[in-house]
This record gives structure tokens, C-alpha cells and sequence, in this order.
């Protein structure tokens, strides 16, 4: 099979993604999926197709951003090769792409995340010479967290940890603040949303 890796600019080559893409991302819709992918380049995302002719066999969707962390880095949102075809050299293909964009783009970093669940992907990812360099924690965040208006927790640990941390550092009050930010005794719901850029 000679696979090419082509880039998605149209709405049209956006759309024949769609039945590869939802393989990956089940809960997409047919009838927002492009709209979702044009909100997503303004903030950096593309995509590319793995081409079996003009059947679309793989699509892996990708960002280039800066941080400190990692400087520079190629960020893989998405890859997936069509069930029907895979163990076929695609997902190397389209990887291997990934990794010739990020030198194109002076990345010094390609990284991605992948579902606990997925041992076959990890599998791959290992045997392509990728490393499992830490663990990625995330939360489910809702208007119920928030103070909408106020745009500050109403409830969880971290009021307790902003309330401990106003207090003089020094004896009972400092070793109660180090308790707090450290046992999660105050409570197990942490509900700050993540800083944004």
C-alpha cells in the first residue's frame, strides 16, 4: 500500500475525515465536525490525512506551541489509522510525518497523550521510540464548581489552602498550611480552575 500524507485546508477534505476522525473521538457529530476543527485552527490546530489513493485511511490532528517545560514542542492531539487498515505501516507513516513537522518547525519536543486503556497504542508509541515521561492528571468542570460571576471557587480545598496561606507564616499557622496543601484533609473536591495562558 503507498500511503501519502496530504494537509486538510478545505471544508470538504475536513468533512471526509470525519468517518476516520470519530473512530477515535465517538462522541463528534458529522454536522458540527467541521465548524469544531475551524474553531480549533484559531488556536493553532491542523490536520493531516493519511491518503490511500483518495481514501482517507488516517487523520492525526496537531498544535505547535511554546512552553516552559519543553520549549518548543509538537503536540499531537489526534492520530488514528481507519480500523479496517491498520497494522499496515500507516500509523508509522503519519508519526514519522509528525516527527519530520516538528523538526520543519524548530520543535524540540513531540509529545502526546494517550487513554490508560489504549495498550496497543502505547505499544506502538514505544516501539517508535516515544518515552512515558509523566502522568497527566485532569478534572470534569462544571458551572456547580465555579462562582460564575465572581469567577472565584465558592467551595473545596482550595479556598482552605488561600485562607491558610493569609495567615503569618510562622509556628502552628505554618505547619497547618503545609497540612492543608499537602494531605487534602480540608477536602477532596479541588475546584480552581487551571490558569490560562
Amino acid at each position: 500500500m503507498t500511503v501519502k500524507i496530504r494537509k486538510i485546508t478545505t471544508d470538504q477534505q475536513i468533512q471526509a475525515c470525519f468517518d476516520v476522525m470519530v473512530q477515535l473521538r465517538p462522541h463528534l457529530r458529522r454536522d458540527t465536525f467541521v465548524a469544531c476543527v475551524r474553531r480549533q485552527e484559531k488556536t493553532g490546530y491542523r490536520m493531516v490525512a493519511a491518503l490511500d489513493g483518495r481514501r482517507v485511511c488516517g487523520v492525526a490532528g496537531y498544535r505547535v506551541f511554546e512552553c516552559l517545560s519543553r520549549g518548543r514542542n509538537l503536540y499531537v492531539d489526534d492520530l488514528v489509522t481507519d480500523a479496517a487498515r491498520r497494522s499496515r505501516g500507516i500509523g508509522q507513516t503519519m508519526l514519522r510525518w509528525l516527527v519530520g513537522e516538528a523538526l520543519r518547525q524548530h520543535c524540540r519536543h513531540l509529545s502526546l497523550d494517550s487513554g490508560v486503556q489504549r495498550f496497543g497504542a502505547h505499544r506502538f508509541y514505544l516501539r517508535e521510540g516515544m518515552h512515558i515521561l509523566c502522568h497527566h492528571f485532569a478534572m470534569e468542570l462544571g458551572p456547580q464548581d465555579i462562582d460564575l460571576d465572581q469567577r472565584v471557587p465558592t467551595t473545596g480545598r482550595w479556598q482552605a489552602i488561600e485562607k491558610a496561606a493569609r495567615k503569618p507564616a510562622s509556628g502552628r499557622s505554618a505547619a497547618k498550611q503545609k497540612e492543608l496543601a499537602v494531605s487534602g484533609r480540608a477536602s477532596r473536591r479541588y475546584t480552581r480552575p487551571p490558569p490560562t495562558a
